[in-house]
């Protein structure tokens, strides 16, 4: 992870690799761990002026995962995460915009959720491997009452 903040701009930035692999006792082999991205990064850039303003963007980065049971795909795609942050404050009064997933990223636009017949273990879906809630914005306004 990496910090970096000049006047009112701050930057973070990380990334994490991670070798998680299990005993497959069926074939006799190691294999990466369902569900667990091998490569994750993550950036925020923020500029920010205390009781004024702030502007960010965000983006998250997934590497794909090893799918276990799903008749679609063995491995997920690797996706990103995009957002973006507006707030204006007005004295007691903060003015916000939220923008999350700009790319629209749904694994339902990928592959159904329900599978064609009830799994052996008895699961009627396969696994979440990415973002299914689809491009979100939200605004509103937070209001100071002490003052």
């Amino acid at each position: 992870m990496l910090r970096y903040k000049w006047q009112d701009i701050k930057l973070t930035g990380s990334y994490l690799f991670l070798d998680a692999t299990e005993f497959d006792v069926t074939s006799n082999v190691r294999q990466r761990i369902e569900l667990t991205p091998r490569h994750s990064a993550g950036f925020v850039a923020m500029w920010e002026r205390h009781g004024e303003f702030r502007v960010g963007f965000e983006a998250y980065y997934t590497g794909d995962q090893r799918l276990d049971g799903n008749p679609y795909r063995s491995k997920s795609k690797p996706y990103w995460h995009l957002g973006l942050l507006g707030e204006k404050t007005f004295g007691q009064f903060s003015w916000f915009i939220n923008a999350e997933n700009l790319l629209n990223i749904r694994q339902t636009k990928e592959d159904p959720l329900v599978l064609p017949s009830r799994s052996p273990d008895g699961q009627w879906t396969t696994g979440i491997w990415s973002r299914n809630d689809g491009f979100v914005v939200n605004a509103g306004v937070r209001i100071q009452l002490n003052g």
